[in-house]
């Protein structure tokens, strides 16, 4: 019943945008200047993103001593971008049974590995948002002060789980070995300080992308919008993740990104456009880049998608 009420929340927040955008036509038609050639920038840089979370990926993975291939990570995370859009994550499950049936990666260390890649994009991003929204634009402004009491609750809270020491409990049972076994590996990547510094590094190259697509965009519809602000809104863009009511958060990073955009001075025509274009951008990409991963996931290995439903969720944990 959940994933009924969460397709239809995005179902409805995509239709009210849809009918505000109707509603200034006049103003938008002469705002849309996409062309093809800027469409393959758009998925360039989108590629280029996944290669640089791939090989945070690799880091990662090899910090809990398991070796991964750069390309196959590569597919993997665009497989898991698709897959992501249907119901219950069903990428993320996707990609914890691919690692553990290829490469014996037991389901406590993936969700410390997963963990830790979102609270490391969600650092990077929020901090880099919080320190260009208090240089350029100030927090004299009510909204100001809202944005940047976000970004920094998102700092604190991801700092807190990256490095904040927790004991490790003690007993035999299935849960309290599972949690311990997920604190361990929390600890062998906090322990390891070039890892995280070369996966800050490569995550920063990601969100400076991110921030790129969306200056392109606005650009291209000629909003005169600062640099600045398209680095605060990709750090909407990634914190807004966080809130995944929707798959993909579709709809409400739409909604949020807009919101964002009338803070830093954009109509909110423009705003709801732009936000619209890059998920335009984005389900493109995905559907085509994800579905060809998929595809040679598929046909690498058939048995990773056959049982898929059986292996999704763990009975028990090696």
């Amino acid at each position: 019943m959940s994933k009924w009420l969460k397709n239809i929340l995005a179902i409805m927040i995509l239709a009210f945008l849809i009918w505000y955008l109707v509603g200034h036509r006049q103003q938008l038609s002469a705002l849309l200047k996409l062309n093809p050639k800027y469409l393959l920038v758009l998925y360039g840089l989108l590629f280029l993103a996944s290669l640089a979370v791939a090989r945070v990926v690799q880091f990662l993975l090899a910090a809990l001593e398991t070796k991964t291939p750069f390309w196959e990570m590569v597919w993997l995370q665009n497989a898991s971008l698709l897959l992501n859009y249907a119901p219950m994550r069903f990428g993320t499950l996707f990609r914890a049974n691919y690692l553990k049936r290829h490469y014996r990666l037991v389901y406590s260390h993936f969700a410390t590995f997963f963990l830790y890649l979102v609270f490391l994009m969600t650092a990077t991003a929020a901090t880099v948002g919080l320190v260009t929204l208090a240089m350029t634009y100030g927090l004299s402004s009510y909204e100001n002060k809202i944005m940047a009491g976000v970004f920094a609750a998102a700092v604190i809270g991801s700092v807190c789980f990256l490095f904040v020491p927790l004991p490790l409990p003690k007993g035999n049972g299935r849960l309290v070995s599972t949690l311990r076994n997920f604190l361990t590996g929390r600890s062998q990547i906090a322990n390891q300080a070039g890892t995280i510094l070369v996966s800050l590094f490569f995550l920063s190259i990601s969100f400076l992308l991110t921030a790129l697509r969306f200056w392109i965009i606005y650009r291209r519809m000629a909003s005169d919008i600062h640099p600045a602000g398209c680095l605060v809104l990709g750090a909407i863009g990634f914190v807004v993740l966080f809130v995944s009511l929707t798959p993909g958060a579709l709809g409400i990073r739409e909604l949020v990104l807009a919101s964002g955009a009338v803070v830093l001075g954009v109509p909110l025509e423009v705003g709801i456009l732009a936000a619209m274009i890059d998920r335009a951008v984005i389900l493109s990409y995905v559907f085509v880049v994800g579905g060809v991963c998929a595809l040679w996931l598929w046909h690498k290995s058939p048995a990773d998608f056959k049982k898929q439903q059986n292996n999704a969720i763990p009975q028990k944990v090696d």
